[in-house]
């Protein structure tokens, strides 16, 4: 649900900007959670036949994207603290990078239901893996290079106007020319969005129905329903706020994160290896463990590595995707290593424009 806010707003900004900022970020927002909603709700099938050819118009998109911004997009990189602060820096940056990718552990098993079950796991893990990472690093390096164009002693000043004033939508429409050919762009970039809505819809809603015979009782639509207006209330009230969702709220979903994906690892790799799941008890409480042990491992690595290692609130400052402007946000905690890489957890960058992407 946390991703699905960062998705919905940004596809607000971006429906808003092809109406020539007529229509608020909030409709926007609406018309986004309803298309991610009807379309989750139809089961597996469908959801698999989207996704497996949105990500072509995407690329497509992607690589416009790359060609029309180039001239504007320069080698120079803005100037950044040194020492620990800058390690500190690059160490958000890729906590941040890791939160997005590994979010991916608790609901990808829903999407392997077509693949035979003598398929080995090596080949599963390496199709996931490459999926991820490649996906990943080839979006993460195209918005740090339009953020640098965009911020910065050297930005490019209609780049710096549009996200000023009206966000990612305002700028990827700068971005696009001519105008209509930039609306016509942005519109089928909603539509590639909207299939991580998608997942979220779907999964929310198995997961709630795994929490017991009375969670299971109800459908699955209606978790989904509940999750989508949550998203959407959610998506709303932070909308004049994305950066803030982005860097505070995805951060912290990498604490969680890295704890769940290493607890799972270590329950299947280890202690399941031999003896296996009791398939037939998936929903029966009192064949199912308690999970104390996961539960306990959970508390101990926030406890002794999350909270000392953390830099939260106000500004989550990754290594010139966001800056830090010269009006000191407060950071409302920072943990005793963080400490150690500068005031705040060594995201401070140098440079004074601020641009949140």
């Amino acid at each position: 649900m946390g991703f699905g806010v960062v998705n919905v707003v940004v596809c607000g900004q971006i429906l808003s900007a092809v109406s020539d900022y007529t229509m608020t970020i909030a409709v926007g927002c609406v018309i986004v959670v309803v298309i991610s909603y009807l379309v989750s709700v139809f089961g597996f099938a469908i959801i698999h036949t989207y996704e497996k050819y949105s990500w072509i118009m995407n690329f497509i998109l992607i690589c416009i994207l790359v060609g029309q911004a180039t001239p504007h997009i320069t080698p120079n990189a803005p100037p950044f603290d040194s020492g620990l602060s800058l390690a500190g820096g690059i160490l958000s940056f890729l906590t941040l990078n890791f939160a997005a990718g590994s979010g991916w552990c608790s609901v990808a098993s829903d999407y392997y239901c077509n693949y035979p079950a003598t398929t080995k796991s090596w080949k599963v893990y390496g199709l996931t893996l490459a999926g991820i990472l490649s996906t990943t690093s080839f979006v993460t390096i195209i918005g740090a290079c339009i953020g640098t164009a965009a911020s910065g002693s050297e930005a490019y000043p209609p780049w710096a106007d549009a996200y000023t004033n009206h966000g990612m939508g305002g700028l990827l429409r700068e971005i696009y020319h001519p105008l209509s050919f930039s609306k016509f762009c942005l519109v089928l970039c909603t539509f590639t969005v909207i299939g991580n809505n998608i997942v979220v819809n779907y999964s929310s809603g198995l997961s709630l129905q795994l929490l017991g015979h009375t969670f299971h009782a109800v459908p699955r639509f209606v978790w989904s329903f509940i999750v989508a207006l949550v998203v959407a209330i959610l998506s709303i009230v932070g909308k004049d706020h994305l950066a803030n969702i982005v860097s505070d709220f995805v951060s912290l979903l990498g604490y969680w994160t890295i704890s769940f994906t290493l607890i799972l690892l270590i329950e299947d790799q280890w202690f399941r290896r031999h003896e296996g799941y009791n398939l037939e008890g998936w929903d029966n409480v009192h064949k199912l463990p308690w999970g104390v042990a996961a539960t306990f491992t959970l508390i101990t690595s926030y406890l002794t590595g999350g909270v000392p290692g953390m830099a939260q609130g106000g500004l989550f400052l990754p290594l010139g995707i966001l800056e830090l402007s010269d009006v000191h946000t407060p950071v409302w905690y920072v943990g005793p290593i963080a400490k150690k890489f500068g005031p705040y957890g060594g995201g401070k960058i140098s440079h004074p424009r601020a641009l949140n992407m």
